[in-house]
C-alpha cells in the first residue's frame, strides 16, 4: 500500500491525482493518504482513497497511520525551519517503527547546509536523517514553483518593476502539477535508479529574463530590479507575512542569487517520459492576456 502525506495541500493532493490517473487500480484499497484534518479530505474518500488522521506533532497518530505502509510518500510538511526539521524525523522515525520499506521525500533544489534559506537547511537535515535511518529511500529535489509566478509578478506588473533579491541568478521553474507528475512516477516505478533525482525545468533563467518574457507576453511593462534580502523580507513583513515566513522566503532568493537553484537535469523526462513545460509556455499560460467570454 502507498501512503501519501499532507494529501490536502496544494503538492500532496496533485500527487495522490496523479497516482490515480497513473494506476486507477490503486483505488481498490491500494493508496492511502494522512491529513491533519479527515473531513477536508472527505472528497478522495468517496473515491475509494483510505483517509488516515494524522498530525507530525503527534508521533502516536503517525505510528498508527503508517501502519501497513509499503511506500511512504513523505510530503515536507509546513511551518519554520526547526519546526520541519523536527516533523520530518519524527515521521521518519514511525515509518521505521512501522516498518515502511521504502520513503519517498519531497526535498529542495537548494538543499544544503550552507544554504541562505532555512527551508533549504532542514530538507537537508531531513535527507541526512534519511541516510542515516538505513530505509531504502528517494529524494525527489523540486525546484521553484512556477505557479508563484502569479503571486510575484501579478503585484508587480501593476508598478511595472519585479523587486526581487535574486541578483543575477539562474532558476528553472516547473509547476506544482508537473511536479506532482514526476513524484507521482516515481512513487509507482518498479526500480528506481538514483538515490536523488533533482527536478528541474527545461532551462534556468535570470528574473530579469523572466520578467522581460512576462512583459512581452502580457503586453505590460516589467522589468527585474535587485534589491537586498531584508528590503525584501521587510516588504513582505509590511504586506502581513510573517517574519519567519518572510525572512525564509528572502532567503529563498538570495539561494537564486548564489546559484544554488541554477542546476538543471534530465530527470523528470526520465521518470514522465517527455520533459516539463518550457518556461515560455508557462508565461503564457499564466500571463497572456484572455478574450473576453
Amino acid at each position: 500500500m502507498i501512503l501519501v502525506t499532507g494529501a490536502n495541500g496544494q503538492l500532496g493532493r496533485r500527487i495522490v491525482q496523479h497516482l490515480i490517473a497513473r494506476e486507477p487500480s490503486l483505488l481498490d484499497g491500494g493508496l492511502g493518504v494522512s491529513v491533519r484534518d479527515a473531513a477536508r479530505a472527505n472528497e478522495l474518500a468517496s473515491r475509494g482513497v483510505i483517509v488516515r488522521q494524522a498530525d507530525f506533532d503527534q508521533p502516536d497518530s503517525l505510528a498508527a497511520a503508517f501502519a501497513g505502509i509499503r511506500r511512504l510518500v513523505l510530503v515536507s510538511t509546513d511551518g519554520s525551519a526547526a519546526q520541519r526539521s523536527a516533523r520530518h524525523r519524527r515521521a521518519i522515525d514511525a515509518a521505521l517503527a512501522a516498518g515502511v520499506s521504502h520513503i519517498l521525500y519531497t526535498s529542495s533544489l537548494d538543499a544544503h547546509a550552507d544554504s541562505p534559506t532555512g527551508f533549504a537547511r532542514a530538507h537537508q537535515e531531513t535527507e541526512a536523517a534519511l541516510a542515516h535511518s538505513g530505509v531504502a529511500h528517494t529524494v525527489l529535489r523540486n525546484t521553484l514553483y512556477a505557479d508563484d509566478l502569479r503571486y510575484l509578478a501579478e503585484p508587480a506588473l501593476a508598478h511595472g518593476v519585479l523587486r526581487l533579491p535574486a541578483g543575477a541568478g539562474r532558476v528553472s521553474l516547473v509547476s506544482r502539477d508537473e511536479l506532482a507528475q514526476a513524484i507521482a512516477a516515481a512513487t509507482l516505478a518498479p526500480r528506481l535508479d538514483k538515490r536523488v533525482y533533482e527536478l528541474t525545468g527545461q532551462a534556468a533563467f535570470p528574473y530579469a529574463d523572466i520578467a522581460a518574457r512576462i512583459a512581452r507576453v502580457s503586453g505590460r511593462p516589467l522589468s527585474y530590479e535587485d534589491v537586498s534580502v531584508d528590503a525584501y523580507a521587510g516588504s513582505l513583513v509590511a504586506r502581513g507575512v510573517p517574519a519567519w515566513h518572510a525572512d525564509a522566503q528572502a532567503g529563498l532568493f538570495a539561494s537564486v542569487a548564489a546559484g544554488l537553484l541554477a542546476a538543471v537535469s534530465h530527470d523528470f523526462a526520465a521518470l514522465v517520459g517527455h520533459p516539463p513545460k518550457s518556461l515560455d509556455c508557462l508565461i503564457h499560460e499564466y500571463f497572456a492576456p484572455r478574450s473576453p467570454a
